[in-house]
């Protein structure tokens, strides 16, 4: 600057000067490239001095007194070269994965074998504690309790319906005391508690003796009434899948 520098202009403006921060500057150097020529940086390529060409009677006792402490710990006399003792990247099993296809030895091999029987003897033992299936312990109503339940309805939709009087009425069979409602509530009633006490007949007294479920069994009761309870009792009482293969 033709003003005289920063130094100047801080003057100029009547501004202090600030303060110089006390670092130490680090001078920069770049990496010194070593190019070994004599291999000296590398032992087993070292062509120095033999132990048998050391004049130093000192020199030699310690290389021998060494030479023979290898031999007694077990090591190698013979020295590595650098490419010998270098080490690929991930080849020192760090930060790898798991092997994609084991290591298989006979041990393991006689182990995994162990395991797989292991494995099928409990699946079989399980399966055979199994009940064999069923068509009857699917939950559905079928057949005869279908007709059962579809008149269960319907009689007691007419006994217990709010526009039954008025529809016995147009037709001519209406009463004005309502007789004819009371009578229908009865046999109405009637199959509402059969249905009710085949429904805890089969839950409770015939399904467990026969190993069948008590839920299914509960609910045919209840829609199928007093036939659903014939039914059960005709059936067989299930077994596994071991007792029907022993038989």
């Amino acid at each position: 600057m033709n003003n005289g520098g920063r130094r100047a202009m801080y003057s100029l403006m009547g501004l202090p000067e600030p303060v110089s921060p006390n670092r130490v500057v680090k001078t920069k150097s770049a990496p010194k490239l070593v190019i070994d020529r004599t291999g000296e940086t590398d032992a087993a390529r070292y062509k120095g001095l033999k132990m048998t060409q050391v004049l130093d009677d000192d020199a030699m006792g310690k290389a021998l007194e060494e030479v023979a402490k290898k031999k007694r710990e077990g090591q190698s006399l013979r020295k590595k070269l650098v490419e010998e003792e270098y080490v690929m990247p991930y080849a020192d099993n760090k930060n790898k994965g798991p092997r994609q296809t084991p290591l298989w030895t006979p041990e393991k091999l006689d182990e995994a074998g162990k395991r797989a029987g292991q494995a099928q003897a409990w699946a079989r033992k399980a399966r055979m504690g199994e009940l064999k299936k069923d068509p009857f312990e699917a939950l559905a109503v079928e057949g005869e309790l279908r007709y059962y339940s579809i008149i269960v309805a319907m009689t007691v939709a007419v006994a217990y319906g709010n526009a039954t009087p008025r529809a016995l009425t147009m037709i001519g069979l209406g009463s004005a005391d309502g007789t004819l409602m009371e009578f229908a509530k009865i046999p109405a009633f009637a199959l509402l508690a059969a249905g009710l006490g085949s429904g805890l007949v089969n839950a409770i007294v015939f399904a467990p003796p026969k190993r069948r479920n008590s839920f299914v069994w509960g609910i045919k009761g209840l829609m199928g009434g007093p036939l659903a309870v014939g039914q059960l009792r005709e059936l067989e009482k299930l077994k596994t899948v071991g007792e029907s293969e022993a038989e």
